[in-house]
């Protein structure tokens, strides 16, 4: 039901990708309670980005998920961003993060509708 979405102006390499993309599934899991199998996310890398008129690193992840706890944004946005800063060493005043809340019909899985 979840789905991470990152965009960014780096070029990553194959292995960072998977590794990061593993890292981005347990800390989603474990951010909104939902199991592994459930979480979908994507990385698009070498994006035409600028942010504040500047071509220097930046990323921009959208959160989408069915019942997205407001009250857990804080929480996340902490940890994406500690995670992206860790990892790719994008500042965290260059990342936004938008997070979505989904209607359950609104959402199709195997055929169907939540």
């Amino acid at each position: 039901m979840p789905y991470l979405n990152l965009k960014t102006n780096l070029k990553l390499d194959k292995s960072t990708k998977l590794e990061l993309l593993d890292e981005l599934t347990h800390l989603v899991s474990k951010g909104l309670d939902k199991p592994e199998k459930y979480i979908m996310c994507r990385v698009e890398d070498d994006q035409y980005m600028f942010f504040g008129n500047s071509i220097d690193a930046t990323m921009l992840i959208e959160l989408r998920s069915i019942r997205l706890p407001e009250k857990e944004t804080p929480k996340l946005s902490a940890s994406l961003s500690h995670l992206i800063k860790d990892n790719l060493n994008i500042p965290k005043d260059r990342i936004f993060i938008n997070f979505m809340n989904i209607e359950p019909h609104l959402w199709g899985y195997n055929g169907s509708t939540f």
